[in-house]
Formats: C-alpha cells, sequence, structure tokens
C-alpha cells in the first residue's frame, strides 16, 4: 500500500474519532421549567425516563439524583418509535466526560457510570440531543 495513503487513512480517522467527542457547552436547547428544586429518585438506582413521542419532547426527572459508583439508566420510550442512536446523552462541561452516552445499539436506554472520583454534593449540566435536532437540558445532582 502506498506510504501517503496509508498516512491519509490514518489522519482522516484521527479526524472522525475527534469529531464524536463534541461538548454541548455552546449550544442552546429549549429551555425547561425546573419544578424541581431538588433531585429525585434512588440515587443507587438512578433512572430518568425519555419521552420521545410527544410533540415536545419530555425527561423525567429532569433533575435525578445519582450515588458515585452508580450508573444512571436513561429509557427511551415507546420504544416502538425509537430508532437506534437516535438520542444522545452529552456533558456540557469537558470535565463530565463520564456524562456521555447513546442509545445504540440498545435503542431503549442509555447507560452512564458515574465515577466514585466525582466530587460529592455537586450538581452536573447536561443535553439530550434528538435526532430530530431538538434538544432539552436537565441535569444530575452526585451525592453519597
Amino acid at each position: 500500500m502506498n506510504g501517503k495513503l496509508l498516512l491519509s487513512l490514518f489522519a482522516g480517522l484521527l479526524l472522525a474519532i475527534g469529531a464524536g467527542a463534541t461538548w454541548a457547552q455552546e449550544v442552546e436547547c429549549d429551555d425547561i421549567e425546573m419544578k424541581d428544586k431538588v433531585c429525585r429518585n434512588d440515587k443507587h438506582y438512578p433512572i430518568v425516563t425519555i419521552h420521545i413521542a410527544a410533540k415536545k419532547k419530555v425527561i423525567t426527572p429532569l433533575f435525578v439524583c445519582a450515588a458515585r459508583g452508580s450508573v444512571i439508566e436513561f429509557r427511551v420510550v415507546p420504544p416502538g418509535k425509537t430508532e437506534s442512536g437516535s438520542v444522545d446523552v452529552k456533558a456540557k462541561e469537558e470535565s463530565n466526560d463520564w456524562l456521555i452516552g447513546t442509545n445504540f445499539p440498545d435503542k431503549t436506554k442509555i447507560e452512564v457510570r458515574v465515577p466514585r472520583w466525582v466530587e460529592d454534593e455537586s450538581d452536573h449540566d447536561y443535553n439530550i440531543f434528538f435526532a430530530d435536532g431538538s434538544c432539552i437540558d436537565p441535569r444530575v445532582h452526585v451525592q453519597d
């Protein structure tokens, strides 16, 4: 194989990998009213339900509690109207690189593990992006 072609292929691969690591900090999502001033749910088994069938996408809860070491499960419903890879979770800050995922290969859920090194009693902003280009802006509160 030609050395220049091999070098070009390698450079293209590096660019493609780097393009996937975009952050959501500069994106303006739909404003959502934070009704909950306190996070809700079982912090050891945090579940966020993403309702995609509504005209305006909805998630519950908007402010989820999660313990360090827990796995946040984002359930995408209804399963019959969901395509694989159509919902993405993206952290707003690079330091929260753990808060990234997509509903691929399982189209019904996204799982994100909260590392044990994350600061206790801290809030983390993220966006949920949909295939139609819309997005919403919830958050996670990490507590032990």
